[in-house]
């Protein structure tokens, strides 16, 4: 496989509250990691919201791996991005050897080489060179106000490194304190969310990626980050961990939602 285009009375009182606590304890979504790709892929030059609407709702067709939990394209928001004009696939799984089941079973899938053929001028990824993480979220994405029904995003991708002597469990551990400090501040209306994603290949690096609904929002975010996150939190990030000066800026799409089956992106929306 060379290519492939491929995201709820004192004893009635005291039962109630033991059963409130005891759902949100489970409801906790670091209690969850998900097996995550990313995907490098470049546009053909018949790149256009029409072909894609069509590469996708054609691709959407063909899924048929329930493991599948989701998967979102993301576009270069600037040129001045560290890997230049390469986009990305985020594909998220199960677990690892659900992923890799799904895999065997694309490649030879006649229908699906037939589609990987059809758009080959409108996006190429590359599968070979898809990169694995394990991934944590924070915070839900509808926390602070809901996402575009066109399945738009605007991201912010910082690359990080953990200090030595520091793990995967101490930067998850962060998170939680991370996400306090944000909920006493002003990220109304942004849809702002987080997740963390884990290198497999070299367990010192990881990703720090913000979502918002879109750039203002991520300028508001930012905002308020600075005004009242920073001081709080990020002598304790800094503890286990550093991150480059440098973002890099994509522009995403919800290409796929398991809890929706039905869902398709509206590309010419943004």
């Amino acid at each position: 496989m060379k290519k492939l285009f491929t995201l709820i009375l004192p004893v009635i009182f005291i039962v109630s509250c033991s059963m409130e606590e005891a759902a949100d304890q489970a409801s906790d979504p670091l209690d969850t990691t998900y097996f995550t790709e990313f995907m490098p892929c470049e546009a053909g030059p018949d790149f256009n919201s029409e072909n894609m609407t069509a590469m996708i709702a054609e691709w959407q067709k063909l899924l048929t791996a329930e493991e599948l939990q989701g998967v979102w394209g993301y576009a270069p928001a600037v040129n001045t991005n560290s890997v230049g004009d390469t986009g990305w696939w985020e594909i998220q799984w199960t677990s690892e050897e659900a992923a890799d089941a799904a895999w065997e079973e694309w490649v030879d899938n006649e229908d699906a080489l037939a589609w990987q053929e059809k758009y080959a001028s409108v996006l190429q990824c590359d599968g070979e060179s898809r990169n694995a993480f394990d991934s944590v979220f924070p915070i839900p994405s509808a926390t602070y106000g809901e996402l575009p029904e066109s399945g738009y995003f605007y991201t912010e991708v910082y690359i990080c490194e953990l200090n030595s002597g520091y793990s995967k469990e101490d930067a998850i551990s962060f998170l939680p304190g991370f996400r306090d400090a944000v909920a006493e501040s002003d990220y109304a209306d942004t849809s702002y969310h987080l997740g963390n994603y884990f290198f497999h290949e070299d367990p010192s690096s990881f990703l720090w990626m913000n979502f918002t609904n879109s750039k203002e929002s991520m300028s508001k975010a930012a905002s308020s980050f600075e005004t009242n996150v920073r001081e709080k939190m990020f002598p304790l990030f800094s503890e286990f961990a550093s991150c480059g000066e440098q973002m890099d800026l994509y522009n995403g799409y919800t290409l796929y939602w398991s809890a929706d089956k039905e869902f398709m992106p509206n590309f010419s929306s943004n």
